[in-house]
């Protein structure tokens, strides 16, 4: 590579050239990596404004979520800025050379301008979870004194001054944003009062859907079972009626499901902590011969198998589609008096 540099003074335009396309290239990626940042920012921020005051549990979801999020977006931009320095590493190599065999080159002033420069993109993702303290700068007198300005005090200045500007401009964002999680909260709690039935917490854990429906069985037909229990017998009977279920459902590659691809379902419904849904609701109201009422924001009440056992106290669930941002999550309707 050294001597593509020196052979002509076309050769080194040209490596110019590629280099001057590389830059812009990169350019483009921290600037996406920039704007990605801002976004998680406003998603964290929106996340944050969903804990209501003393609830721990939330609290503790919400955290969760939020250290996923960042370290999957950093692990991400990671491997993007990985990527493409080995796919440039020839024309970054060149640059490289050549500026080491020109010793008048004003390498080792570049080098401090970029010790003492720094990227906004370069800020680990969990600096900005908190509110960064800007370090205060010596006084005027101290560095008066024949010292050298303290380059790395200056940049950790900026670099919080940086971080500050983009959660301020987040928040701005989130602010004008509609907390679609309040709002359905109340919403359900308005159709629970109209029903005479409160919401019980189901712990988010997967499992949601089964542990609900426990409940309403003890609370309804004094029946004590576990969210184990019915995801066997969930699966056992999706099983033996597939020809109910199969049509509904369908594979990774969007086609219709094959019988073994049903069965790989079941197994992973009854074996693991996948959510449920509709079908699986069906398959329980139809294993205890009762009826089940999924209650929702800005729909009907569902009410599954409500004709097949008219005579049947239902089970009650309300169904939340914005309540944590890991997912969908099923509550329990108690009666109010339970």
């Amino acid at each position: 590579m050294d001597k593509e540099n020196t052979s002509s003074s076309s050769s080194t335009h040209e490596a110019e050239a590629v280099m001057a396309t590389q830059t812009e290239a990169y350019d483009d990626l921290k600037a996406r990596h920039k704007k990605e940042l801002k976004d998680l920012q406003a998603r964290v921020t929106s996340l944050k404004r969903t804990v209501t005051q003393g609830d721990k549990k939330k609290k503790k979801e919400v955290t969760a979520e939020i250290a996923r999020l960042e370290k999957d977006l950093k692990q991400q931009q990671g491997k993007e800025e990985k990527e493409w320095k080995a796919q440039n590493e020839n024309t970054t190599a060149s640059g490289s050379s050549s500026s080491q065999q020109n010793p008048d080159s004003g390498a080792t002033v570049a080098a401090e301008d970029e010790e003492d420069d720094f990227d906004i993109n370069d800020i680990p993702i969990d600096h900005l979870t908190i509110d960064p303290t800007p370090v205060k700068s010596q006084p005027q007198a101290q560095q008066s004194k024949g010292k050298k300005p303290n380059r790395q005090r200056a940049r950790q200045e900026r670099k919080a001054q940086a971080i500050k500007e983009i959660q301020d401009q987040a928040e701005k964002e989130a602010a004008g944003q509609v907390n679609m999680g309040e709002v359905e909260h109340k919403a359900i709690a308005e159709l629970a009062v109209a029903m005479s039935v409160a919401v019980k917490d189901i712990t988010a854990d997967g499992h949601c859907l089964y542990n609900a429906i426990a409940d309403q069985l003890l609370q309804h037909y004094s029946t004590q079972t576990t969210a184990k229990n019915l995801r066997h017998e969930t699966a056992e009977y999706m099983r033996a009626h597939s020809d109910d279920f199969m049509p509904f459902l369908t594979n990774k590659q969007g086609d219709m499901m094959s019988d073994d691809d049903f069965l790989a379902y079941c197994t992973e419904l009854e074996s693991t902590a996948v959510w449920g849904g509709q079908l699986e609701l069906v398959a329980l109201s139809r294993t205890h011969k009762v009826p089940i009422w999924v209650v929702q924001m800005g729909s009907p009440t569902l009410k599954l198998s409500a004709e097949e056992f008219p005579t049947k106290k239902p089970l009650m669930v309300s169904y939340h589609r914005y309540m944590y941002g890991l997912g969908e999550h099923y509550n329990s309707l108690r009666p109010k008096d339970a």
